[in-house]
């Protein structure tokens, strides 16, 4: 038990995505024994399992490497199988090339066999490929792999040539491209034919054609007799063609002047750069052709020098992480060896630089201010390593060429190039220390850089750059090299780490933070600031804008930076959701630094308001909202009484939005941005009580009004939210009644507009957020418009609450927006006045009873557009709005007629078609059935709750398979199964394959295990059809309910009893629905309905007397529905009809071969056939019927 135990505990401490072993070898095996040929229909599927199961350990590949002798083994051994099948060896080379890409190529070889006899067979197999067949890319690729291990054999390539027995398999593609004979080809000419041939593909195989000639060409048998043909072959093809460029021959370039040995490559360096320099692909907009260059040319210049560390480089010495954290502040660090002085080191030495490294130098440079991301890096590099090689005078030259880059002249790509190169050579120790004072405040402007261009801003990269800059210093400098500096690079880095507006540049310093930490030890608080500000904790924004830059600033000295960033960079930045954030930074920093924000913050606030910058603006106005209600809840609770707000700071505060408004800065589209800023300052100095005068109140009561009538639902909420706080705060007083009077009445005609819905929206909910003492004296006029607007124009009718409804403007039905506001506005109401006194409030039953009977109405709101079923938007207000009264009014108040309407009502919703209205009504159902205290009146309380579990969450409501089950229970109660089935009518009728299966299921498993309740409940079917006649929202599913129902076998016993009614009521009720036949879709749903009628032996000739109508009328579509549902209810059902049997076949062939989409002349007749075969009459057209009927008169 001990060990089992002991290995628990370690699993639990892993990682939950981290694998410790390769388990799947022998399912990974079995795929390889059982390999089959690439043209098999089976392969794909078995390629894609085998791919996908070592695709988990792209992470970890390292797992693979224990087997990797096994695995290729066996793939090569299918391989090696001369005879085998046409595409399995294809389909062995697929099969690897996967675990070449998990545990990549560098890895791989190093396990591929490499023996003599190798070499002829690879060669055979790569002469054998088309290099166009797609296909088969995978094959090449994997055989120039191989080839680049067996090429690096140690016996002279002439004498391989001599130990040939037998004719070799020709070298096609060598024939092809070179018109060279293979048998008169050695292997060294064959391989370098196919070196050329494969580099001048534009695929994936290039890459690995480059990285053969890398390990071929620099052979010492090879080298004097193919190197300078193929660089010659390769500068003519690039001269010839400098538009079609092949990627391969550059890549190949590159290989061998990185795995080449300088002598071998020194004769060919000047050639080289001369044709590289030459050929001008830097000048294009082709990244990847401008990449190859800069790795070319850097190479060419590591060729030019002599391979050497310099001497003159920075040398810190002893680099102890428990030495860096342990050490005092006095320490002086002397352990560590400083610069050594650039005289001493090189004179022993003289360094010849050629006139070459000039040119190159001038290349990197300036592809540091290249457009591709890829391209400055790989010059950075460059540039790191060409320097470490140079003289301390001439490197010093280029490091200073590299620092003017980083001037506000240059574009955002030299910023980030020249941050890389300066990281680069930082690590390399050629940044000496005495060029820190200069780099420094270069580093703070990279860190902060933020610049707009256009729509965007650019300055991430440069950021992220900047931060690499800071790490690269923290592992290079000693700790007192960089002591000067360390408050200034602490504070930036901290500062990007909890105020970016980007999570990897927040990532990125905080990793540099933790760094310089580690390695120099003398950051202020480091170890505890580290703890706080770790990978996971900056990755979330707000968590690092409002809680990590709490916990620094209780060290005072970062307080400071982290503010001034804020007040300088953030308060007006191009990115609303960063000036809002900033804005309740400034809030919480305030709590620390309040003299400091009274004193220099808001002043410099105030200053900025006047600005032409409408981001500047808003930003501003949202930070001084903030810090006022902090200052003023710092000044409320302090004792003795501190301020900090003087009497200057209140006039200006109290100026500040009449200015605007003189300014008229709320117009346009940037006074949209600052109505949302201006509420959000009202409301935070209203929650600070801030002294003010009545002209600033009318100033702040104009900025509320333009905010409610605005279209922006973000700037109309804040407007409500302040206008809530400003009546708390300032209309409390006595001699305000006629003024709150007035702003009441204002508001409620603003209720009535009914040309635009947001206005109505930001009148009725700042009705809704009036605090009580302003409610109470006109609870009647505002609990009237209130409920009048919470119910259609047509339900407001039918209820007597609109009296004007004739000049109500008809396009207010669709306002269902501003119905759902209403609703919430109604309850918020309801909650504010209360149930406390006899007078004015919702004590009094008539006020009660009017919002419950309202709500109830809203219940039932079906309203579409455009948009679908926006109706359920007020359904589910009113069912949260009735939850939130019905268990917190005193339970005296509820009826029980109420409160059972209240409970089916949320049934119905609880089963109907929409997931997220079926979820809440479900939830809130369950939770008022097993409410404490207990809701009064609820019919059947005891067997609902042993249906419903007390645990709402228990139950997944989204999901239609754990709900239906549960509600279909209720079909069991004759109280509440009505109006269950009315929901399931809607979601079973309804188009949605899933809610149709999992509605179904649970409906008929009901009737199967209940027989005995199919006639009530199909009574009630019956009752509910008769009440929605015409009401398409109920009858259009109702018709493909009744379809599905009958044809599920589950009411059979009511259809064959004739002493139920069922059937024929239903068939009267259908003939009722599709009377006229002018609604296509109605028409045609109707047929199926129809058609289950036809097993009802009394009724089948009525029904098949309806359905020959249905065959003749003019719509296409519905002929042709008619025909073929008639045809599959006779193969079904025919033997119970009276058609006789003989007639049958004809009649299914008849219906089945007619085209039913002919004109009417031709399909009648035929129609007419039908009816004498099935013994009914034709039907007659209306013109014909009365024709009839006259000429019977005339007799008569």
């Amino acid at each position: 038990m001990m060990p089992n135990q002991g290995l628990e505990s370690k699993d639990d401490e892993l990682p939950a995505n981290t694998l410790e072993l390769f388990t799947e070898l022998d399912q990974v095996l079995q795929m390889i024994e059982n390999i089959k040929s690439i043209d098999d229909a089976a392969f794909e599927r078995e390629f894609q399992n085998y791919a996908q199961v070592l695709s988990r350990y792209q992470e970890q590949p390292h797992l693979l490497d224990p087997h990797l002798e096994l695995l290729l083994g066996r793939l090569l051994a299918k391989i090696r199988v001369e005879d085998s099948p046409v595409g399995e060896r294809d389909a062995a080379f697929k099969y690897l090339y996967i675990i070449c890409k998990v545990r990549t190529y560098k890895v791989l070889v190093k396990f591929m066999p490499h023996e003599l006899s190798d070499l002829e067979f690879v060669l055979d197999l790569l002469g054998q490929q088309d290099p166009n067949a797609h296909e088969k890319w995978e094959t090449r690729y994997i055989l120039l792999l191989w080839m680049s291990i067996v090429v690096l054999n140690p016996f002279h390539m002439s004498r391989l040539d001599a130990y040939e027995t037998s004719p070799s398999v020709p070298a096609v593609n060598c024939v092809l491209t070179n018109n060279v004979q293979s048998s008169k080809s050695t292997k060294m000419e064959r391989i370098f034919e196919l070196c050329k041939l494969y580099v001048s593909t534009n695929d994936t195989c290039s890459s690995m054609a480059a990285y053969l000639a890398a390990k071929f060409f620099v052979r010492i048998d090879i080298k004097d007799l193919y190197l300078e043909r193929f660089l010659d072959w390769i500068i003519g093809q690039h001269q010839a063609d400098t538009v079609n460029v092949k990627f391969g021959q550059l890549a190949a370039v590159a290989a061998i002047l990185k795995h080449g040995k300088r002598e071998d490559l020194l004769p060919y360096a000047d050639k080289l750069l001369h044709w590289i320099t030459s050929c001008q692909y830097k000048d294009g907009n082709d990244f990847l052709k401008y990449k190859f260059y800069v790795k070319i040319v850097q190479r060419l210049g590591l060729v030019h020098l002599k391979p050497r560390i310099a001497s003159w480089r920075y040398k810190r010495g002893t680099r102890s992480l428990a030495t860096n954290l342990n050490q005092h502040p006095g320490a002086t660090g002397a352990q560590s060896a400083a610069a050594v002085d650039g005289a001493d080191g090189d004179a022993g030495e003289e360094i010849i630089v050629p006139d070459a490294i000039e040119e190159v130098i001038e290349e990197l440079l300036q592809a540091l201010r290249s457009g591709g991301n890829d391209i400055r890096w790989s010059a950075a590099k460059g540039l790191g390593r060409v320097t470490n090689r140079l003289p301390k005078e001439l490197a010093d030259e280029v490091i200073g060429s590299v620092i003017d880059i980083l001037n506000p002249l240059e574009p955002h790509e030299a910023w980030h190039g020249g941050c890389l190169a300066l990281a680069e050579l930082a690590k390399r120790g050629l940044l000496l220390p005495h060029r820190l004072e200069e780099l420094v405040p270069l580093l703070m402007q990279a860190l902060f850089y933020d610049e707009m261009k256009g729509y965007m801003s650019v300055g991430q990269h440069i950021r992220d750059a900047a931060c690499y800059m800071c790490w690269a210093f923290a592992r290079a400098y000693n700790p007192d090299d960089v002591k000067p500096f360390v408050q200034k690079i602490s504070s930036g880095l901290l500062t990007v780490a909890v105020f970016d507006r980007e999570v990897n540049c927040r990532r990125a310093a905080s990793a540099a933070f933790q760094e310089s930490v580690g390695r120099l030890g003398n950051f202020p608080f480091g170890i505890e600031i580290s703890v706080t500000t770790d990978f996971f904790s900056v990755g979330i924004r707000q968590n690092s804008y409002l809680n990590i830059s709490d916990f620094i600033a209780q060290y005072e000295v970062y307080r400071e930076p982290l503010i001034s960033h804020l007040v300088q960079h953030k308060v007006g930045h191009w990115d609303t959701t960063i000036r809002e954030l900033t804005a309740k930074a400034l809030h919480k920093l305030t709590l620390w630094e309040p003299e400091y924000m009274a004193a220099v913050v808001l002043p410099q606030l105030l200053a900025k308001t006047d600005t032409i910058d409408i981001n500047s603006r808003h930003g501003c106005v949202l930070a001084m909202g903030e810090i006022t209600l902090a200052l003023r809840m710092l000044e409320m609770s302090s004792n003795p009484t501190v301020v900090y707000l003087s009497n200057q700071r209140i006039v200006e505060l109290n100026e500040l939005l009449r200015n605007f408004q003189m300014k008229n800065f709320y117009r346009g589209m940037s006074g949209e941005l600052l109505k949302s800023s201006t509420a959000d300052f009202i409301r935070n100095c209203s929650l600070a009580q801030l002294q003010v005068t009545p002209d600033c109140l009318l100033s702040w009561q104009s900025v509320i009004d333009l905010c409610l009538i605005t279209k922006n639902p973000a700037i109309r909420e804040s407007g409500v939210e302040a206008f809530a706080e400003l009546c708390r705060a300032y209309y409390c007083v006595d001699n305000r009644s006629d003024q709150n009077e007035a702003i009441i009445r204002s508001y409620l005609r603003g209720a009535e507009n009914d040309l635009d819905e947001h206005i109505r929206m930001g009148y009725i909910a700042a009705l809704g957020v009036l605090p009580s003492f302003m409610l109470r004296p006109h609870l009647s006029a505002v609990l009237e418009s209130l409920v009048k607007h919470s119910l259609t124009p047509l339900q407001a009718v039918l209820a007597g609450d609109m009296v004007h409804q004739e000049h109500e403007n008809i396009q207010t039905y669709r306002w269902s927006e501003a119905r759902m506001e209403s609703i919430k506005a109604l309850t918020k109401v309801v909650q504010a006045v209360g149930y406390e006194g006899s007078i004015d409030t919702f004590s009094e039953p008539a006020n009660f009873d009017k919002v419950i009977v309202c709500l109830l109405r809203a219940l039932e709101e079906y309203t579409l557009d455009n948009r679908g079923d926006i109706g359920a938007w007020v359904r589910e207000a009113a069912m949260q709005s009735l939850y939130q009264i019905i268990t917190q009014c005193p339970p005296a108040m509820l009826s029980p007629e109420h409160v059972h309407q209240i409970v089916v009502g949320f049934m119905q919703q609880a089963v109907e078609k929409i997931d997220r209205t079926r979820g809440l009504a479900g939830r809130l159902c369950c939770k008022l059935i097993h409410a404490e205290p207990r809701i009064p009146h609820i019919r059947e309380h005891e067997k609902l709750l042993e249906i419903f579990p007390s645990d709402v969450s228990s139950v997944l409501w989204l999901f239609a398979d754990h709900t239906f089950p549960l509600f279909c229970q209720l079909l069991g109660l004759p109280d509440y199964s009505k109006r269950v089935l009315l929901g399931l009518t809607a979601s079973i009728g309804q188009l949605t394959e899933s809610l149709i299966k999992y509605a179904s299921t649970a409906l008929f498993q009901f009737l199967r295990s209940n027989p005995t309740m199919v006639p009530r409940l199909c009574a009630e079917i019956v009752e509910i059809f008769q009440e929605n006649l015409l009401n398409e929202r109920v009858t259009y599913p109702m018709l493909s309910f009744l379809d599905i129902l009958i044809g599920s076998g589950t009411t059979d016993m009511v259809l064959h009893d004739e002493s139920n009614s069922f059937v024929e009521d239903i068939y009267r009720l259908l003939n009722l629905e599709v009377k006229g036949y002018k609604k296509l879709y109605k028409t045609a749903t109707s047929i199926s309905a129809f058609c289950q009628l036809i097993q009802v032996p009394r009724l089948s000739k009525r029904v098949l007397s309806k359905l020959s109508v249905f065959l003749g009328l003019q719509h296409v579509h519905v002929r042709k529905t008619a025909a073929t549902k008639l045809y599959e209810a006779l193969a079904l059902h025919g033997d119970v009809t009276d058609i006789p049997e003989d007639n049958m076949d004809e009649i299914l062939t008849l219906l089945s071969e007619t085209d039913w989409t002919m004109p009417l002349v031709e399909v009648r007749p035929l129609r007419n056939q039908l009816c004498q075969l099935m013994g009914i009459k034709p039907p007659l057209s209306g013109a014909a019927a009365a024709a009839v009927a006259a000429s019977a008169a005339a007799d008569k």
